[in-house]
This record gives structure tokens, C-alpha cells and sequence, in this order.
């Protein structure tokens, strides 16, 4: 079974770790590269060519938002899913704009996070619950 091929872009070394390690203990899917800010993102994307990116909304340089924009702009089948710690945010429609397939709550469990990730990768949209409702309300508008 081909294994799904994972980057992680995270401005929190130990978030990254936390994130790895998990990872790494899924039959499904292998770490292949580590991004701190959304310029490294994008570089180690074209180079590493991921099929799932893990990408923290708020880095310092580019962040997380813009680095979707330009790497869906060049790698347009790479899924790619927003971690953000804060659930008011104001980049959710942006980067959901921009490509992103899913936007997470940091505060989310390992084992929902998963399953979240595989039902992106099968072309569901991946957000938290509260997050989905503001989407609803938003296009509602």
C-alpha cells in the first residue's frame, strides 16, 4: 500500500514533533518533510511534492494562508489542511479561498485529527464542528 506522503509547516518545533510522532505511528502515512514558517513550506512542497500538507495558520514571513495560495497555484492536487489555535479566525474563509481542504483546531484529539486528515485526503472537507457552522452561516449570508 502506497503511503500517504506528509509535510508538516509549523512555526512550534515541538508542536511538529508532537504532530511527527503521531504520524509515524499510522500504517497510511509517512512524515517527509518539516516546514517552519510558509516560505519553507512552499520551497520543501515543490521539492517533496507531499500529498497531505499539516500547515499552522499563523508563522512569522509568509504564513500559513498565503503559503496555501502559492502552493495550490503551482501543486493544485495537494491536500492541504489549516491547524489554528484560535476558533474565531479571521483567516478561515481566506484559506478556505485559497484551496484548503480542511481547518482544525489545534485543540482537537489525535484519533479525530486522523480521521479528519483521511476523510480530506478522500475529498471531504475537513473542519472542527463550531468552524463548520460559521461556514454554513457565513454562505447563508
Amino acid at each position: 500500500m502506497e503511503r500517504v506522503r506528509v509535510l508538516l509547516a509549523d512555526d512550534h518545533a515541538l508542536f511538529r514533533e508532537g504532530l511527527a510522532g503521531i504520524i509515524l505511528n499510522q500504517p497510511d502515512m509517512q512524515v517527509v518533510g518539516e516546514a517552519n514558517d510558509g516560505l519553507e513550506a512552499f520551497v520543501k512542497a515543490q521539492e517533496l511534492k507531499p500529498d497531505l500538507i499539516l500547515m499552522d495558520v499563523q508563522m512569522p514571513g509568509m504564513d500559513g494562508v498565503e503559503a496555501v495560495r502559492q502552493i495550490k497555484q503551482i501543486l493544485p492536487e495537494t491536500i492541504i489542511v489549516m491547524l489554528t489555535v484560535r476558533g474565531d479566525d479571521d483567516f478561515l474563509f481566506e484559506a478556505l479561498k485559497n484551496g484548503a481542504q480542511g481547518y482544525l483546531l489545534k485543540e482537537i484529539r489525535s484519533q479525530s485529527l486522523l480521521e479528519m486528515l483521511r476523510g480530506a485526503l478522500r475529498g471531504e472537507a475537513a473542519l472542527s464542528p463550531n468552524l463548520a457552522g460559521r461556514v454554513l452561516s457565513e454562505f447563508r449570508r
